[in-house]
């Protein structure tokens, strides 16, 4: 018996009656064969044993999710069924997943492909501390609703077909196509979501048709939801070591105290929190899916598909804010005015404070943002001759981030009492000596108005060939050209009307949305009427109000080849499979933006090339028909975040100081390697497994001295000010590459369905994945090197569901757990700003009144889990978002 034919029959038995995936479909059929490739499996227990034969073929590690049904993903969010796999984590916003980590590296180091090709998404996050609009390679998994999908591909394991700069890992994502279903085929499916925070109820639609014609078939699905959410809490600005003036001490102070708020030094100064919020977060978000699909089999040797995606997702937030902002304001050093500190507390940080003259600020903000993508390509595919199989690929991507209206109105409350107390609470517990709902106390402090515009783009073209042997042995060679454009700015104004006789009245109103306690702001649209109608301020931003250091492109053009050996043998009496390989790799980038030299904006570019080899190999070894053992160890890249990488900054001639990105930042290269046990039987699958990865820089955000010549920076830039030249020394604070990091970790996933138990008992069963992972990196801060872990690793993440399925019926529950971990480094005087552990209890039923007709109940965040954000461990945020309940009908035909 042919072996590879025997390793099939192996997955078969696993799959038991379920129909064979594309992929295994498309090695067992001969050449030329005019097979229709169904995917389609039912329910969730069939969903995770097909995704382990799967895995079990393949000869990488490579972990796969398929959809239950025709439209009909595990969950309703991407990211959320990612984490079902070891060793993915997500980080949420807005009460749903939006980014992953893979194996410890945080998603600047996961590449994401749809339907083959690189993709990109760029949206925000209506939390300020959670980052505003984003300028990295961060794939936003919240754009699209999950129904248009029925396959993701996790590859954890690298080898020379896949594109290079996926140092985590390669997530490929797969929208439907007409020749996946037999011959006529549709689903619907429509759900109505409620969030008990809010109390409000949206709709979810979802739509699939799809025929054949012989040698011709055509797919189109839709997807469309709409839902209200909230996150209320508690924030700060950041916490950072504050002066104390002595005028601003009370002698009601203790002597101790006030001698280490007004006199402390170095490290005994004393950290304070900034700005004491209390703040609520509207977000009304829509989304829209479209996909289409063309496939023409005109011979038994040849097929196209032509395959379009469009997506839009629209974020109108309302954000308020009742913060210590105010002119005499509690954000940092307190040496102003007659602000007056008459009593306090303090260890390390500052636990208890309360104040005399205190000015309070409110903020109502509202903002209307929207990413729309498009994606489109065309797929050949032809058995050239019984040997040679070759493959075109040409697409084509654009994401478009826009936020026209970013608009911000403050209102100021004077002279009055305020204390806030840490020491028994998770965040800061604000008392007011005054009514705060009092319109009467509030008048307009100030208007802001801003514009955000991001754009990404990809034009990619690529072949790939495959030479089989008569031995079962493949050569595969390919070449790929891939073109990335990325350019945005940020365009802000403001206007100040403290005292200002010219200022217009504000139009007051109490907070609209669920907040910690209600007190009066700005109505925003109201009051901004008012104040356009000055022409003092307009929303209508050109060029010229530009920030400065947001303004700049990048554009890297890539030609990489490669060639992989797959090779299958016998060892003693074992199948030995895997592949050898490598790749190269060129990538010409040029980084361009605007620079504020201090004497007005000027436009610099920055170009440079950069090439790898990166060398793989994989095996897995059949030691029975239920066990196989897998080695893999490669060469990867990831390259540096957009923001990075920017030409744009400030460069100061006259003291001597640039704040900038660093377009000369070397890539990210790493040696990986990783290894697994894994068993598959009809009722358990096992895999236990173990991950190294080396790391020779990691980029880290550090002031440096040297020669303005060294910089890049044109020379010109000089020639206003006479007492600088080429030699001068500039300190220069920019991200640069520092140390190297090694992330390692452990894999445990176990997969049971408990067909042994009595009865009805056998209808239940469970899926549960841990991962154990550490590592190490240093940062920099106030000239000192810190070791930590790198950026975006939980040290323990687990995933349990436990189901009961029935033909008619069936129930699941799922229990997310990730560590607490460090985003990334801190600001000011922290070292590093990172998030709390978080546990989320997720549960979906159905009930099938037909074969062709299901309902659906679900609950999301069941115990309405808080979102802890810090700094060195002092909390910054501190937020719920409440629980989402789902009702839902589908039916197909």
């Amino acid at each position: 018996m042919n072996s590879r034919i025997r390793i099939h029959k192996v997955a078969i038995g696993v799959a038991s009656a379920l129909t064979l995936s594309a992929q295994v479909m498309a090695e067992q059929a001969p050449a030329g064969a005019n097979a229709i490739e169904q995917i389609v499996v039912k329910g969730y227990r069939s969903s995770l044993k097909e995704s382990a034969a799967m895995k079990q073929q393949a000869d990488t590690v490579t972990e796969t999710i398929l959809a239950e049904d025709i439209a009909n993903f595990p969950d309703l969010n991407l990211a959320e069924s990612l984490q079902r796999i070891s060793g993915v984590i997500i980080s949420r916003d807005s009460g749903e997943g939006r980014q992953i980590s893979l194996r410890g590296l945080g998603p600047n180091f996961t590449r994401t492909r749809v339907n083959g090709l690189e993709a990109l998404f760029t949206t925000d996050s209506g939390i300020d501390q959670r980052g505003s609009a984003s300028r990295t390679r961060d794939f936003d998994f919240s754009v699209f609703a999950s129904e248009l999908f029925n396959r993701i591909d996790v590859h954890k394991s690298y080898d020379a077909s896949l594109d290079e700069g996926g140092l985590a890992g390669t997530v490929d994502l797969h929208t439907a196509r007409p020749f996946d279903y037999a011959g006529f085929r549709g689903a619907v499916s429509t759900k109505a979501i409620y969030n008990d925070l809010n109390s409000s109820t949206g709709p979810r639609f979802a739509g699939l048709l799809s025929n054949t014609w012989g040698d011709f078939g055509a797919l189109v699905s839709v997807a469309y939801s709409q839902v209200e959410t909230i996150e209320k809490g508690y924030h700060v600005w950041s916490w950072r070591q504050a002066n104390f003036g002595a005028d601003n001490v009370a002698s009601s102070v203790d002597n101790a105290v006030a001698e280490r708020l007004i006199n402390a030094s170095g490290a005994d100064r004393v950290f304070v929190p900034r700005a004491n919020n209390i703040a609520s977060w509207h977000n009304d978000r829509e989304r829209l899916g479209i996909t289409a699909s063309l496939q023409w089999q005109p011979s038994a040797t040849t097929k196209w598909s032509l395959d379009g995606l469009y997506g839009k997702l629209s974020n109108d937030r309302i954000e308020n804010q009742l913060s210590t902002a105010g002119t005499n304001a509690f954000t940092g050093d307190v040496n102003a005015g007659q602000l007056l500190v008459d009593g306090a507390i303090v260890g390390d940080d500052l636990m208890y404070a309360s104040f005399e003259n205190l000015d309070l600020r409110t903020e109502s903000k509202v903002s209307y943002g929207e990413t729309a993508f498009y994606q489109l390509s065309l797929l050949g595919e032809f058995d050239l001759t019984d040997h040679l199989r070759a493959t075109l690929l040409l697409g084509t991507s654009d994401s478009d981030f826009d936020q026209p209206i970013h608009d911000k109105v403050f209102a100021e409350a004077e002279g009055h009492a305020f204390s806030v107390d840490w020491r028994n609470a998770a965040h800061g517990q604000n008392t007011y000596d005054f009514d705060i709902t009092d319109a009467s106390q509030w008048s307009l402090m100030r208007t802001d108005v801003r514009e955000d515009r991001i754009e990404n783009g990809y034009d990619i073209a690529q072949t790939d060939w495959s030479w089989a042997f008569d031995n079962s042995e493949s050569l595969d060679f390919g070449l790929q050209f891939k073109q990335y454009q990325s350019s945005g700015y940020e365009r802000r104004n403001r206007v100040d009307w403290e005292n200002d006789p010219t200022a217009p009245e504000a139009v007051f109103q109490l907070t609209e949305i669920p907040i910690l306690r209600p007190y009066a702001i700005a109505n925003n649209q109201a009051t901004f009427e008012r104040v356009e109608a000055t022409g003092r301020i307009s929303r209508d931003l050109d060029a010229s109000f530009n920030r400065p250091g947001t303004v700049y492109q990048l554009a890297e053009d890539t030609l990489a080849v490669y060639a992989k050996y797959n090779f299958f043998r016998e060892l003693a009496g074992m199948d030995v499979r895997g592949n050898i390989g490598v790749r190269w790799y060129e990538t010409d980038q040029t980084s361009s933006g605007e620079v504020n030299t201090g004497e007005g904006l000027e436009y610099v570019t920055f170009n440079k090339s950069y090439d790898d080899f990166l060398p793989s190999l994989n095996i897995a070894m059949d030691l029975s028909d239920e066990w196989v053992l897998r080695f893999g160890a490669n060469r990867n890249i990831s390259r540096p975040a957009l923001n990075q990488l920017r030409a744009a900054g400030q460069v100061g001639v006259a003291d001597t100081r640039i704040a900038a990105g660093n377009p000369n930042l070397q890539r990210f290269v790493a040696d990986s390697f990783d290894s697994s046990l894994e068993y598959y039987s009809e009722d358990l699958r096992f895999a236990l497994g173990v991950f190294y990865k080396d790391m020779d820089s990691f980029i880290v955000e550090q002031s440096v001295t040297m020669p303005y010549a060294q910089t890049g920076y044109p020379l010109a830039f000089l020639e206003f000010d006479p007492r600088v030249n080429a030699q001068t020394e500039f300190t220069v604070n920019q991200p640069i590459n520092g140390d190297g990091a090694t992330v390692h970790g452990v894999e445990l996933a176990l997969q049971a369905d408990m067909t042994f138990l009595p009865g009805a008992w056998q209808n239940l069963g469970f899926a549960a994945n841990l991962t154990l992972a550490d590592g190490e990196t240093t940062l920099f801060n106030e000239g000192q090197a810190f070791e930590v872990t790198p950026p975006g690793l939980s040290e323990l993440a687990y995933n349990i569901t436990v189901y009961y399925e029935t033909d008619i019926w069936g129930v699941r529950l799922s229990h997310a757990y990730r560590d607490d971990f460090i985003a990334g480094e801190g600001e000011s005087q922290n070292v590093v700003e990172g998030y709390d552990d978080t546990s989320f209890l997720d549960f979906k039923a159905f009930y099938n009144l037909s074969e062709a007709l299901q309902l659906t109940v679900e609950g999301n965040n069941l115990t309405d889990e808080r979102i802890r954000q810090f700094q060195d461990n002092r909390t910054q945020s501190y937020t719920t978002s409440g629980r989402n309940f789902i009702v839902g009908m589908s039916y197909k035909f």
